[in-house]
């Protein structure tokens, strides 16, 4: 029988001692305790940096603090994974750290855990939430009620356009949006989200030139490859007045094009040597060159290329 330590038995102040000296995951195991445990836990005053939610056929919690974290897997014990997942229903779980596996013997709902979570860490932040194939068996009202305060949302591929619909119809106050996939048969459709003024969002199928233009985010990712003439009349436009909220575009176009070819028909002007390692340092970029362009009202731009294995990546930035 491995050797058992007394904790409980000793005195407070050893207590928290001891507990300043565990892993967190550990803490959070104890903190289920009791009470007590619960709150010389909370009285340490961790706190996590982030909290990130993936729903397949299971619910995956990531619980992180910097660098470091353990999660929670949570399951409903069904053999059919395509049963419907109750979160209001008490339901099992264990963690999975890098060191070992530890499953929970107390039944507690998926809210009851977040909320605990949130209490002994301090954790008040806006969750990060991921939807895989397999998340249609969770009823979508009771994920709304659960998780309130949510501001980055990725959808994978292989979730159905009509599980995409709901997810997208019931978390709507996002700062961040991720589509992996045009989760829509009608493309016109995912373009009543490029119009949303959300923080950020990050667009991984084709795109058209109008999808560009209908941007109203303040920082757009088109992981799919655009063309130089594309490019080029997105940038016309921008210089007439579209895309007013755009800081910060990236995207990048096959079979590489000279500056010549890319900027034809604008004016531009080359940034100093000693700016452009500025600018490199500041949004951790390589840049093989970089141009400054305004818009028709003033407003500054500088667009920096880097031609790699002749593919070339831009990063447009405005400067309000």
């Amino acid at each position: 029988m491995a050797p058992t330590f007394p904790l409980f038995r000793l005195p407070e102040n050893v207590i928290v001692h001891v507990l300043q000296n565990m892993y967190t995951d550990e803490l959070f195991i104890i903190s289920l305790v009791s009470t007590k445990f619960k709150s010389l836990v909370t009285s340490l005053g961790l706190r996590a940096s982030n909290i990130y939610i993936d729903f397949s056929h299971e619910i995956i919690l990531d619980v992180n603090f910097g660098i470091f974290g353990w999660n929670l897997i949570f399951s409903n014990d069904s053999n059919d994974q395509n049963a419907e997942f109750d979160i209001t229903l008490p339901i099992s779980a264990s963690t999975l750290p890098l060191r070992k596996d530890f499953h929970l013997s107390t039944l507690f709902t998926f809210s009851d855990c977040l909320n605990h979570i949130g209490t002994v860490f301090c954790y008040t932040k806006p969750l990060v939430l991921v939807f895989w194939q397999g998340s249609e068996r969770f009823e979508m009202e009771s994920l709304k009620k659960t998780m309130k305060n949510v501001s980055c949302l990725t959808i994978t591929p292989l979730v159905t356009d009509i599980q995409s619909n709901r997810i997208m119809k019931s978390f709507k106050d996002l700062n961040e949006l991720t589509l992996e996939s045009n989760p829509f048969e009608d493309t016109c459709e995912v373009q009543k989200f490029f119009i949303q003024n959300f923080g950020k969002i990050r667009f991984h199928d084709t795109h058209s030139l109008d999808d560009m233009l209908l941007v109203n985010s303040e920082k757009v990712t088109f992981y799919r490859p655009s063309t130089q003439k594309q490019f080029n009349q997105f940038v016309k436009h921008w210089i007439r007045g579209s895309n007013p909220r755009l800081q910060d575009m990236f995207l990048s176009i096959d079979n590489s094009v000279s500056r010549d070819v890319l900027l034809k028909g604008i004016r531009c002007v080359d940034v100093t040597e000693e700016e452009q390692q500025e600018l490199c340092q500041k949004h951790n970029i390589v840049s093989d060159y970089m141009v400054k362009i305004r818009r028709n009202d003033g407003t500054p731009a500088v667009i920096a290329n880097r031609d790699i294995g002749n593919i070339l990546y831009i990063r447009f930035f405005v400067f309000y």
